[in-house]
């Protein structure tokens, strides 16, 4: 029980650090703080963005628990979930990556709660999850039947979003923004290729 704890604790914060890093809403927003005011403001900020992930992820899981209870389903969505990881893959190979955006504007004070503001209104993060949830139990990755590694996944998830928002604010904070951009410039086509890769080597074990 406890190295599936530690398992489903590390593997989601390893995936939402990771989904985390494409430039949206929360890190603009965590940008910003660092930059017009100070380190704190931005891990605040950052805080209450990575916040959702915990109603998000923990929708997916309820929404997931449904989807397990039709006989057979399992076998489509392995089939299902490693199509849609292989389309994912190919829209990010073509995508190009986004610009800095100059229209967030963040008024002073009440850091977490904008933040939090901030990652409700991601349109992403239920499908996400709702995808990532029902790929990893379909393939026996994650072993989500008992509720305690469901709760450990779903803090994971927080977590991850969370430190990746620790990484923005240091970089940003130190006026080093450009590092940032640098390093997630091809950022999507890197994450697509692995994915790519990964649905084809899915796809071939299956058939």
């Amino acid at each position: 029980m406890l190295l599936s704890l530690v398992f489903a604790l590390l593997l989601s914060t390893g995936i939402s650090f990771a989904g985390s890093v494409q430039l949206g809403p929360v890190n603009f927003g965590t940008i910003y703080n660092a930059l017009h005011k100070n380190k704190k403001a931005a891990i605040l900020f950052g805080f209450g963005g990575s916040l959702p992930e915990l109603l998000y992820c923990g929708l997916a899981f309820g929404s997931s628990n449904l989807l397990t209870q039709f006989e057979d389903l399992d076998n489509y969505l392995k089939y299902l979930t490693s199509a849609v990881l292989f389309i994912f893959g190919i829209y990010l190979l073509f995508q190009k990556s986004a610009s800095r955006s100059s229209n967030v504007k963040i008024k002073e004070g009440k850091e977490v709660w904008r933040g939090a503001i901030f990652g409700l209104l991601n349109p992403q993060l239920f499908p996400f999850w709702l995808f990532i949830i029902t790929y990893l139990r379909s393939n026996q990755v994650l072993d989500a039947a008992i509720w305690p590694v469901q709760a450990v996944f779903t803090v994971g998830a927080a977590l991850g979003a969370f430190l990746l928002q620790l990484l923005v604010a240091e970089i940003a904070s130190r006026k080093r923004e450009f590092i940032y951009l640098r390093l997630t410039k091809n950022y999507n086509k890197v994450l697509g290729g692995v994915i790519t890769t990964v649905a084809v080597i899915q796809l071939v074990i299956n058939f």
